[in-house]
């Protein structure tokens, strides 16, 4: 599978939850959270687990418009 899944709020909880089974499911996972360290921490955890790439961690502010568009570049 050739997909991907943007999980905004994914450093943690449900988030968390929800990149791991999308991850097992197949889908290359961005785990986007508030706090970056958190978000780094289950896409390393996830690329440990399911292969390197498929996930990449982004600190991002959702409630932030600037935040959000400055995601778009580093996605590549």
């Amino acid at each position: 599978m050739n997909q991907v899944a943007v999980v905004i709020g994914g450093g943690q909880t449900l988030g968390e939850f929800l990149c791991r089974g999308l991850a097992a499911e197949g889908y290359r996972v961005a785990v986007v959270d508030i706090q970056s360290e958190k978000a780094s921490r289950v896409a390393q955890e996830i690329n440990a687990e399911y292969g390197e790439g498929m996930a990449y961690g982004f600190g991002a502010d959702a409630t932030s418009e600037a935040s959000v568009t400055a995601l778009a570049p580093r996605g590549g």
